[in-house]
């Protein structure tokens, strides 16, 4: 199967193929083997080639919130054909709205933007301390900041809504 898979503003393309009990993962021309085992909830055991990893994993819709110990990333995950339809769609001047939800539970330790800020892709958003690590939230693309749903020091729960990029 091929999946389109975007970060910030870098496009990768990416076959994954059922292999025994794992798959096979290639990307940039280099090929992976990675099992994943569920541990609970959202949080997923992945061997990667032998080197085991700690994830947690959230979605919604195409876009996906991946947390490890190096960090959060945001991803979107579209098939070829999905992703042939957005661009056309955004082609001609339709706008994409992206919800960023809170991952796993945790606390809102500090606003790095406000309302009505541009942000770059990539740039934090607000740092949010879960499982006892701060990680930064970033902007999957660039966009303007539409609206903030927390304030510092706020506890959120799993699902709740952090704020929303244009």
């Amino acid at each position: 199967m091929e999946l389109i898979v975007r970060h910030a503003e870098r496009e990768e393309r990416v076959q994954v193929r059922r292999i025994d009990e794992g798959y096979e993962v290639v990307l940039g021309g280099r090929s992976y083997r990675v099992d994943a085992v569920p541990v609970r909830d959202g949080v997923r055991s992945l061997r990667i080639d032998g080197e085991q990893h700690e994830v947690s994993v959230r979605r919604k819709g195409e876009d996906w919130s991946v947390v490890s110990r190096h960090g959060t990333t945001a991803v979107s995950v579209t098939d070829p054909l999905t992703h042939l339809a957005n661009q056309t769609r955004g082609a001609k001047g339709g706008r994409r709205l992206q919800r960023v939800d809170a991952y796993m539970p945790g606390r809102v330790v500090a606003l790095l933007v406000k309302e009505g800020d541009e942000v770059a892709a990539g740039q934090g958003v607000l740092v949010l301390e879960a499982m006892k690590m701060e990680n930064e939230i970033r902007a999957e693309h660039e966009g303007k900041v539409t609206k903030i749903f927390v304030q510092a020091g706020q506890a959120v729960d799993t699902g709740e809504p952090l704020f929303e990029l244009e």
